[in-house]
């Protein structure tokens, strides 16, 4: 067996779930003979992911959002399966990104197209296909996960205005490749793509073939200042802001202690910790989305 099919048991609080029978129609419409990985738990859904890829899979196509992706990169990256994605889950951070389809049959077709190599991050042995963040999104991330509802991207916005009352600035020391940088932090990234948080954003001119890591630093921000600038993120004018900060690198090393950090939605680890941006580790199927 080549093709194999996972639908994330939990993705979109139940939504993938719902749409376990429709996006296995549309699979096998293209693949009769695909395996579908029947998984009951994330734990159960990582050992049958890193057993087929073990095995040799010629690829994999998963269904739900950035949680069910991070999964599958933990396994898939650096080896020969390539990875298709049907977007399915509340954000799609990753999946919008790159430019893929978030209809089932058209997301179907990409995931079955000629794959082409992407960059990642990586911090120790955990690898992250979009955005890591720190500081007041890191504490958004902690809210928003703790959230039964709203569902989708609009609960990353309430879980922010529940965070903002305390807002702080904390010193933040880092190190991106030879030079080092103090600034008054507020909140920060390190993008391989543009997007987090559900649609915002971040690091707009991040691209995931360029062999470089994107980081927005915004420093010494009051709370009124920063809801003017969450309404920018969205497009992307928050870079003409004269308190953000944007620098380009492959080797981040975040000096300062105690700084929470998370990617792709998952919390990674806390700093002291170092980012390596990986050129070409990941064979992903794109189809006509412009990398």
């Amino acid at each position: 067996m080549s093709v194999h099919l996972l639908i994330n048991p939990v993705a979109g609080r139940g939504k993938g779930q719902r749409l376990n029978s429709s996006i296995v129609e549309s699979v096998r419409s293209l693949d009769g003979d695909v395996d579908v990985l029947s998984a009951s738990s994330v734990e159960e859904a990582k050992s049958l992911v890193q057993n087929i890829v073990d095995r040799g899979a010629k690829r994999l196509i998963v269904a739900g959002g950035d949680g069910i992706i991070h999964l599958a990169i933990q396994a898939v990256a650096g080896s020969s399966t390539a990875l298709g994605i049907i977007p399915s889950g509340s954000g799609n951070d990753f999946a919008r990104a790159i430019g893929l389809p978030m209809g089932i049959e058209e997301a179907t077709a990409v995931a079955f197209s000629e794959p082409s190599k992407t960059d990642l991050l990586k911090v120790g042995d955990q690898w992250v296909a979009s955005v890591l963040t720190f500081g007041f999104s890191a504490d958004v991330n902690t809210r928003a996960d703790k959230m039964r509802r709203p569902k989708g991207p609009s609960r990353y916005t309430f879980a922010t205005l529940f965070c903002l009352p305390k807002l702080q600035n904390r010193r933040l020391e880092l190190q991106v490749d030879d030079r080092r940088y103090g600034f008054d932090l507020v909140l920060g990234t390190v993008a391989n793509t543009s997007d987090f948080g559900g649609g915002m954003k971040i690091a707009p001119d991040a691209d995931p073939i360029d062999g470089n890591s994107n980081l927005t630093l915004v420093a010494d921000i009051g709370r009124i200042e920063l809801l003017r600038f969450f309404r920018r993120v969205f497009d992307g004018s928050h870079l003409l802001h004269p308190k953000v900060h944007t620098l380009e690198g492959k080797k981040v090393v975040i000096i300062s202690e105690g700084f929470d950090i998370w990617g792709d939605g998952e919390l990674i680890g806390v700093s002291p910790i170092r980012i390596d941006l990986v050129p070409q580790a990941l064979l992903l199927a794109t189809g006509q989305a412009t990398l």
